[in-house]
């Protein structure tokens, strides 16, 4: 199963941001370097630091598991 989970970030300029993925998509955006968030609001973009690393892990592991 490969399904999309929702997941509540701020960007680096206190802008609340909702990204939706699958835990397969995360990991291999993660192993490729290519997952970078994007704010709307202030147009910034920025990697996942690792406590959202973790958070979605743990996440995923919770809805899943």
């Amino acid at each position: 199963m490969n399904a999309h989970h929702q997941f509540e970030i701020v960007c680096p300029n206190n802008h609340d941001q909702t990204v939706k993925f699958s835990e397969q998509g995360f990991d291999e955006a993660l192993r490729s370097g290519t997952l970078i968030f994007h704010c709307n609001t202030c147009d910034v973009d920025w990697p996942p630091s690792g406590e959202d690393i973790a958070m979605f892990r743990k996440q995923f592991k919770k809805e899943t598991g």
